[in-house]
C-alpha cells in the first residue's frame, strides 16, 4: 500500500513538477510555478468548460485538474515530514 510525492522545485528557466500516487487512484502529475502553484494547462481548461454545462460538474473537473483527492489521501502522512531532513538529489553529467 505504497503511498508518495514528489516534488522537483523549480528553477531558472525550468519549471517544477509535482507527481503524487495514492492506491486505487493512480499518478497524479502536475507542473509547478516559481511559487509551488499547480498549473493548469489552457487546453484543459477549455475542455472542461466546453464539456460541462452545470456549475457541480465545473467544480468535479476543476478538483480533478489540481489533484484534490491525492491532496487529501496524502494530507495525514504529511505532518509526519515537519522538521525532517530533506533528502537533495542532484543530477550528475
Amino acid at each position: 500500500m505504497l503511498r508518495f510525492e514528489v516534488t522537483e522545485e523549480p528553477s531558472e528557466g525550468v519549471d517544477g513538477e509535482r507527481v503524487m500516487y495514492v492506491p486505487g487512484r493512480g499518478v497524479f502529475r502536475a507542473t509547478m510555478s516559481a511559487n509551488g502553484d499547480l498549473v493548469v494547462p489552457e487546453d484543459r481548461l477549455r475542455a472542461l468548460l466546453s464539456g460541462n454545462a452545470g456549475a457541480e460538474a465545473i467544480r468535479h473537473g476543476m478538483e480533478k485538474l489540481l489533484g484534490t483527492s491525492w491532496d487529501a489521501e496524502l494530507e495525514p502522512y504529511r505532518h509526519a515530514g515537519d522538521g525532517a531532513p530533506a533528502t537533495w538529489l542532484t543530477q550528475v553529467s
